[in-house]
């Protein structure tokens, strides 16, 4: 009796069939490791791209967000500076009308005083003319 597995034909041995269902799962597995890595690759490289994406999208914010608040800060600061030269130009020449307002209350000051001493020294001097002279003693007694 044969204890061999006698091939017939167009048949294979259970051994070379086991062997290439082990090849076959070798290059299918291997196949798709090769897949997952490409794949893992690609996801890799698009969350990369997305993220350097991102960050230049942030950068351009925040440099466009630095760049307006640097200008309102100038225009504020010029606008400061305009509100204060007005301020002092208006406060120069409020000093100067007051400055002629007190010229010209010194003025008539000085008119006034002038003004006084002449009607002062002219009711004087209609006094001393109105009053009689002294009396004359001696012409008197007799």
């Amino acid at each position: 009796m044969d204890t061999e597995p006698r091939l017939i034909a167009g048949q294979e041995t259970p051994t070379n069939a086991a062997s290439r269902m082990l090849e076959l799962a070798a290059v299918t597995a291997e196949t798709l490791v090769n897949d997952a890595e490409e794949e893992a690759r690609s996801l890799v490289s698009a969350a990369q791209a997305e993220a350097d994406a991102i960050l230049r999208a942030s950068r351009t914010e925040a440099d466009r967000v630095a760049g307006a608040s640097a200008r309102a800060k100038k225009e504020q600061a010029a606008e400061l500076e305009s509100e204060r030269a007005t301020t002092l130009s208006e406060l120069s020449d409020k000093k100067s009308a007051i400055e002629a307002q007190i010229a010209e209350l010194r003025e008539m000051e000085s008119l006034h005083r002038e003004q006084l001493r002449r009607q002062l020294t002219d009711q004087l001097s209609r006094l001393d003319s109105s009053l009689p002279g002294p009396p004359d003693s001696g012409t008197s007694r007799r």
